[in-house]
């Protein structure tokens, strides 16, 4: 079968669909041409995209002839430039459809030219509508091909998206309650927590289960938040990587399903004088240069986008914000037991994390009676002001 990375595609992995006969079905659809400029090839070309991101994602593969479904030889596309030919495929897709869907393009040399391979990501924004010159209809794929979705599958699709963000609240709700009772997987310290949760929209679709052991084999790859001193154990929901400092005051779960709790009971309130600050420099350093490491670790694990960011503080009535790694300090003190932030959605894992965090951090800062964050600049970017 084609492998499960699209920059892992090779012509031999092409010649081996011809050779096994692999069919058309819910998840690959060959075709000999690229989608013609005339209206009806584009809406077709808009209708197959969509219908993958509808159902389980797949793979659109062009250069291939096929015979009823069945490839028959690869044949590559004609185009005299390719390159082009992939920017007005693109602008067909981001025009066409409503919402827009997520998906990558590989070309594949092969002996009469190179395949063109577009892999459409399953959504968990949908259902996506195709709007091309008002042809308004949705679609999704079976093991016969794509077919039009009517009323019933209409309103489950709906019903599915609204399920999914009504999962994640109640699953970070949950988790919070929890915490803020000094629930944990271990004994850890009694003070005010940062709680990052990355929790990918797969995980509340279905009952995906991931394969976590390597990641108690290999526990670099789960260094807990702040900590150079720490240990990996598995427990019933995943592997927990944790400070071995008694008690622990810093903790990563890595859940079968997917999702990833960070817990920092040591970061966010340090006595100065007589106040309780907000590190702001540290705390939002740390958790800054932490996120990378969240999203590294949903690609291994094999989760994808896109993932609700969730960010909560917890115990943080009084609270000051410190401005720099001196405590100065201005505004006023904290007034709610608790910070909540809304969940970010994030559609794409490389997207630089100061472009997610900085927004979530400002309302922290405007809490605290101030405008906004100074440790970063108007596009995201770490300053670094105290170095």
């Amino acid at each position: 079968m084609i492998p499960e990375t699209i920059n892992e595609i090779l012509k031999d992995d092409l010649a081996a669909l011809v050779a096994g006969g692999v069919p058309e079905g819910r998840t690959i659809e060959y075709k000999r041409e690229l989608p013609g400029n005339s209206d009806s090839d584009k809406k077709e070309f808009l209708a197959d995209a969509s219908s993958f991101a509808n159902t389980s994602g797949g793979d659109l593969i062009f250069g291939v002839e096929e015979d009823r479904g069945v490839p028959t030889r690869v044949v590559g596309v004609q185009a005299a430039d390719l390159d082009l030919e992939i920017r007005r495929i693109d602008s067909i897709l981001s025009s066409g459809l409503s919402p827009r869907i997520r998906y990558a393009v590989k070309t594949v040399p092969v002996d009469d030219g190179r395949v063109l391979v577009i892999r459409v990501e399953r959504s968990w924004s949908g259902p996506h509508r195709v709007v091309f010159q008002g042809h308004d209809k949705f679609y999704a794929r079976n093991s016969a091909g794509k077919y039009p979705l009517d009323v019933n599958e209409l309103r489950a699709a709906f019903t599915l998206s609204a399920t999914v963000t009504e999962k994640i609240r109640a699953f970070r709700t949950d988790r919070i309650i929890a915490l803020a009772n000094n629930q944990t997987p271990l004994q850890f310290v009694d003070a005010p927590k940062v709680i990052l949760h990355c929790m990918p929209l797969e995980s509340f679709a279905g009952q995906p289960s991931f394969d976590v052991l390597p990641f108690k084999q290999d526990p670099i790859r789960l260094q807990p938040m702040g900590t150079s001193r720490w240990d990996v154990r598995l427990n019933l929901d995943g592997v927990l990587a944790y400070g071995t400092h008694q008690p622990a005051f810093t903790y990563t779960q890595l859940y079968r399903s997917g999702i990833i709790e960070v817990v920092h009971g040591n970061l966010l309130a340090h006595k100065y004088e007589d106040r309780l600050v907000i590190p702001s420099v540290s705390f939002e350093e740390k958790v800054f240069s932490y996120l990378p490491r969240c999203f590294r670790l949903l690609r291994e694990v094999g989760a994808s986008a896109p993932v609700a960011l969730a960010l909560t503080l917890t115990q943080t009535k009084g609270l000051t914000m410190g401005l720099d790694s001196f405590f100065s300090d201005s505004g006023y003190p904290i007034d709610s037991d608790s910070i909540v932030f809304p969940e970010s959605l994030v559609e794409d894992l490389s997207i630089p994390v100061g472009r997610i965090l900085k927004p979530i951090f400002d309302l922290l800062w405007n809490a605290c009676g101030l405008e906004g964050s100074l440790n970063f600049d108007r596009e995201g970017n770490w300053v670094n002001r105290t170095r």
